[in-house]
């Protein structure tokens, strides 16, 4: 098989998979004359129909753009619907801290999770995103969004204190 067309055939392939929607090209056969040219020259725009770029006016004085303000620190995002939080839970979160499994605080077990919020919220945020020790980031659910995973952990931890 020619090396060539496999390989343009694999790259059609993959741009396609990948949403781009290019027609394959295939090389010509060894045997056969190149392709003749059949380039059109482009029809003349008429000047009336042809767009119009209106210039801009330079500035009379170059004055530097006065400093922006610090943004503030961003704070987590809270999600508005609890049951957005209570569903992430049961979906990513409930099998090991329901029962506790590999150490992971049960929830609503408040002696377990009064040393970790006394860590503080965003600790405890990172953890769930991040993962730790046996939990994988995210509960193991790398499709979560931050949100729905910050969702949880508030979920959790309404519930554990």
């Amino acid at each position: 098989m020619n090396t060539k067309l496999t390989l343009a055939a694999i790259l059609a392939a993959t741009l396609t998979a990948c949403g781009e929607s290019t027609p394959p090209q295939t090389a010509p056969a060894p045997d056969s004359p190149p392709p003749a040219a059949t380039t059109e020259p482009a029809a003349p725009v008429p000047a009336a129909e042809a767009p119009q770029v209106e210039a801009s006016p330079a500035p009379a004085t170059a004055e530097p753009a006065p400093a922006a303000a610090p943004a503030p620190a961003a704070a987590p995002t809270q999600l508005a619907d609890p049951a957005a939080g209570q569903q992430t839970y049961r979906q990513a979160c409930a099998f090991c801290h329901d029962k506790g499994i590999a150490g992971a605080p049960k929830t609503g077990d408040a002696a377990a999770w009064s040393p970790r919020l006394a860590q503080g919220m965003d600790t405890l945020y990172a953890v769930a995103l991040r993962g730790k020790g046996a939990m994988p980031a995210k509960g193991g659910n790398t499709s979560l969004s931050d949100d729905a995973v910050r969702a949880a952990v508030d979920y959790m931890v309404a519930q554990s204190r």
